[in-house]
């Protein structure tokens, strides 16, 4: 079996969290829904879940909206965050396996990656699994088709759901790297997820 690297995608490879946000604001203003809810406190699930909990029976025609947004921000604006691509390059170098986990869908998600220059071994999207995270189906599904020793792999994310996933799929090792979305520190710390201020500090980390 292998050991892997299984990273999350927005937020933590690519600046494209609160892409998201923006392209969530303006498709809820496109059909006139007002919301209290705190688009970032949702980010890190699949699309259509969030379209659920935002649009309830407009969801359908929220998410289509939105992700046509998305897709023309991305082009736009996307980009790697600090030392994405020398992680991923850094992970191969150690006898890694590496992928991508994201609750977004396989057209956003290649449209990111193609944008800010990454490649990785695998990749599974929210069109791939039934369950996005925090269930761990997308994890346990990139473990197998890689063949991944899970104890000597580490997941790699930005939001709680992502860190949950990682926990449920029992990697050895869970790292979170601060972003602008949210998270409870205290809880995670006690979980055993490892807080990180970047992919630099976690790069360095995995040359010790």
């Amino acid at each position: 079996m292998n050991k892997g690297i299984i990273f999350d995608l927005d937020g933590t490879l690519a600046n494209t969290a609160f892409i998201h946000k923006e392209a969530w604001e303006i498709a809820l203003s496109k059909l006139g829904i007002n919301t209290d809810i705190q688009i970032e406190t949702l980010l890190g699930r699949k699309t259509a879940d969030i379209a659920k909990i935002l649009a309830k029976d407009k969801w359908k025609e929220l998410m289509n909206i939105k992700n046509n947004i998305y897709l023309d921000l991305v082009k736009r604006k996307a980009k790697g965050t600090r030392c994405s691509k020398e992680i991923i390059e850094k992970a191969k170098e150690l006898g890694y396996k590496t992928a991508i986990v994201t609750s977004s869908n396989t057209i956003s998600a290649r449209e990111v990656l193609n944008t800010v220059g990454i490649s990785v071994d695998l990749i599974i999207t929210s069109d791939d699994v039934t369950n996005g995270k925090p269930d761990p189906e997308g994890i346990l599904l990139a473990i197998n088709k890689l063949d991944l020793n899970p104890e000597l792999s580490i997941g790699i994310g930005d939001t709680e759901v992502d860190a949950i996933a990682f926990k449920k799929a029992k990697l050895g090792k869970i790292y979170l790297v601060r972003s602008e979305v949210p998270i409870d520190v205290e809880k995670l710390i006690n979980l055993g997820i490892k807080i990180m201020n970047s992919l630099c500090e976690i790069m360095n980390e995995l040359n010790s």
